[in-house]
């Protein structure tokens, strides 16, 4: 697996994500990807904070992010340093993980004769997650 996708790879995703906004380069599956983990708020936060001290970087930033959207995040995030976020992301993809986990098997508990092809998507998904 490439380092960009590890979930783990937080300030690698940002350094990626941010490095296409900035040269307005055309967004591929890795630069989603950099959004993917259940923390895309705090990837893009980081990015805003970044914009305001890049010009180029704050010149292209609507291109690729809703401001809105990015906006709320940040305001979310207004209290937490910029150094921490790293981890604020680690705590948000934990318990995003376990909200989905969790809706997932009530879902799958719930769909009855549909329930063994769900769980083999639910297995799927879980997998896929772990080797990341």
């Amino acid at each position: 697996m490439s380092r960009l996708n590890d979930p783990e790879n937080f300030r690698g995703r940002v350094n990626y994500a941010a490095k296409v906004v900035a040269y307005g380069r055309s967004p591929t599956r890795a630069f989603d990807n950099c959004f993917e983990n259940y923390d895309g708020d705090e990837v893009a936060t980081v990015i805003l904070r970044r914009s305001r001290k890049d010009a180029r970087l704050a010149a292209n930033l609507q291109r690729y992010l809703n401001l809105s959207s990015l906006e709320d995040a940040a305001e979310r995030l207004a209290d937490v340093p910029t150094r921490r976020l790293p981890e604020i992301a680690r705590q948000t993809r934990a318990r995003r993980q376990a909200e989905f986990h969790a809706w997932f098997d009530q879902r799958k508990a719930g769909a009855g004769a549909d329930s063994d092809a769900t769980a083999m998507i639910h297995d799927s998904h879980r997998a896929t997650q772990r080797s990341r």
